[in-house]
Parts: C-alpha cells; structure tokens; sequence
C-alpha cells in the first residue's frame, strides 16, 4: 500500500476535481483520470505552473482512489469534514436568526420596566440554550476524532497483513518524469508484464535526485513492484531497466534467497 499521508492532500476533493460522484466505481474513476488529465498534460497543454500543478494533483487523486485502504481512509475525512461544514452552517443560521429576533424584540419593547425584564430574561435563556448546543457539538467533534484516529488505525492494521515475504517478491524502479516518462503510472506498468505476473503495483512520492549525465537534479518516478514469486522479481532485476525505465533494483535493497 502507497505510505498514508504522505501524498494526499485531504483538504481537496479528488471527486469534484475528476467530476464524479462519490459511489464512482474504480474503472469510473481511471476513465475519468484519463479524460480529466489530458486537459493538463505538459504533452498536450502548454506547461504552466498552473498546469503542471494541477496535472500532479490528478496524479495524487488516482492513487488515493484506487488504492482501497487509502480510499477508505480519504472517504472518511472527507464526510467528516462534509458534516462539519454542514453543522457549522446550521449553527451560524440559528445565531443570525437569534440576533435578528432580539433586534426586533429591543425595538419593539416597551418602555414599562417588567418588559424590559421579560426581554432581558429571554435573552439569558437564549445565550444558555446555545451554550449548551456549543458544549454538545464540543463533545461530539471530540467523539468525531476519536473516530477518525480508530479508522486510521484499522486501515493501517489492514495494511500490515500483507505476506511477510512480500517485500522478498518487491523491484524498486525508478523513471524520470519528462518526456514519455510523464505517462508512466499504475496502470502503463502492469501492462509491462504477462498477465497473471504482477500480484500488485504501488506507485510512490515523486522526488529529485541527481543521476548519471545530468548536471542538476531531476524529477524522478518511483514504484515498487510485488511479483507473484521471487523468481519472477529475480528474472526482471537480472534484465536490469527498459525503455523509459532508469533504475531496477530491490525494495529490500538486497537479493532474496529462494525462487
């Protein structure tokens, strides 16, 4: 699984920004990756910032939503935060609505004493009711949290029931980000190899490095790729990178025993 936290972005709703709904199926929401990517693509636009950040942000929206365990996790922040908004809305009608009707209760009043009483009376029990409705909402955000931390934990739980050996099976590639290597992601990847070869692909952040013929730094892709057998993993690292790839190497930055 892609390392939680370290790529998305929870304040941004990678649905809206693909243009589908929430109950989007997986294939949905790719064919709408690719549709949606093609308007920032620095092959195909002219590569502003603009562009190019938003072309990085619809690579982060595809890894998070068809990586199930990051899925969940996203999903659940964000109705958190959808039932937040919609609370904290609700909440500043009513003020409104009560400041309003004690500007018309202190225009309308009269000038007798016990009226004025009445009005400063009903205020106080205006100003406790909602104290009492700011305690509640305190206590349920923090009831939300403690939610919220228990289902990262269960998610982070389900990530760790991966095989022990799998990082045995794991290739660690590398490709920069320039050119055709632009369009390598998850999916151009698997289609590298024989059906049935790959057991998963797991595409990660993207960072500078310096490689071999290039005086500065460059952007470099990375994924790890968890084959179906150790031999498997073997055969690609002894074929060493093709096309469009710079690196091969293993995850587990030495050889496995076994086949």
């Amino acid at each position: 699984m892609m390392a939680p936290g370290n790529d998305a972005d929870l304040s941004v709703d990678y649905y809206e920004l693909l243009s589908i709904p929430a109950t989007a199926s997986e294939s949905e929401i790719r064919r709408a990756y690719r549709k949606t990517s093609l308007l920032y693509h620095p092959d195909k636009v002219k590569p502003t910032p603009e562009n190019l950040d938003r072309f990085q942000l619809l690579q982060t929206a595809i890894n998070v939503l068809t990586d199930a365990a990051e899925k969940l996790k996203y999903d659940q922040t964000r109705e958190a935060r959808q039932r937040r908004l919609a609370e904290t809305a609700a909440l500043e009608s009513r003020r409104r609505k009560m400041k309003e009707d004690l500007e018309k209760r202190e225009g309308g009043a009269p000038a007798a004493v016990n009226g004025a009483k009445r009005s400063w009376s009903d205020r106080e029990l205006e100003i406790k009711r909602i104290a009492e409705e700011n305690r509640r909402r305190r206590e349920a955000a923090v009831a939300q949290k403690v939610q919220e931390a228990q289902a990262r934990t269960d998610a982070q739980a389900r990530e760790n029931t991966t095989p022990s050996d799998s990082i045995d099976r794991s290739v660690k590639v590398r490709w920069v980000k320039e050119g055709e290597g632009l369009d390598i992601d998850q999916d151009a990847l698997e289609e590298d190899f024989s059906a049935g070869d790959v057991e998963n692909v797991l595409v990660l952040k993207d960072k500078k490095r310096r490689i071999e013929g290039r005086d500065k730094k460059v952007l470099l892709g990375t994924a790890v790729i968890v084959f179906k057998s150790v031999g498997l993993a073997k055969k690609v690292v002894s074929q060493g990178p093709w096309e469009g790839i710079e690196s091969v190497e293993w995850a587990a930055s030495k050889e496995p025993d076994g086949t």
